[in-house]
């Protein structure tokens, strides 16, 4: 049998341990919901000839913003990315994020995690074509999509698993 020396010193360690382990949290700020970030995962396939084998400019765009959703929501590629720096000129950063990136003809692309501390009102993705279409699609966040850039014109589509 182990004799301790100062049985009440380690009383007191434990008690000063427990206490430092349930400060501040409760059972509520516990829930799986509260610990897991919401995040969109995106994988992107390239056609060999894509946006007729010149590079395609993308734009994931996240909007916080109820008006500004249903306006930027009508747009055409052509039209965001030529009204994009205007746009985030007038509104507040909380109000509208964008993710951009160029990808060449046959560009192989690992998959895009974009975390988010909260699910956006509405995410669009605007690719940057030469011939004439809307290339434009809603992203619903909570499933992963894949967006494959063809040769005219892009497709967004769930991901199998």
């Amino acid at each position: 049998m182990i004799e301790l020396r100062n049985p009440r010193r380690y009383v007191r360690a434990a008690a000063l341990l427990a206490s430092i382990a349930c400060s501040g949290c409760s059972v509520a700020s516990l829930r799986p919901s509260r610990l897991i970030k919401p995040h969109l995962t995106l994988a992107v396939k390239v056609a060999e000839d894509a946006n007729v084998n010149q590079p395609v400019a993308c734009d994931l765009v996240s909007i916080n913003d109820k008006d500004l959703a249903k306006d930027v929501s009508k747009m055409t590629a052509a039209d965001w990315f030529q009204k994009r720096d205007q746009i985030t000129q007038d509104f507040k950063p909380a109000s509208i994020s964008i993710r951009s990136w160029e990808w060449v003809p046959g560009q192989v692309v690992p998959d895009i995690i974009v975390p988010m501390r909260k699910t956006p009102r509405t995410i669009l993705v605007f690719a940057h074509y030469s011939t004439p279409g809307p290339h434009r699609a809603l992203v619903d966040a909570s499933k992963p999509a894949i967006l494959m850039l063809d040769r005219e014109d892009m497709k967004l589509e769930p991901l199998a698993k």
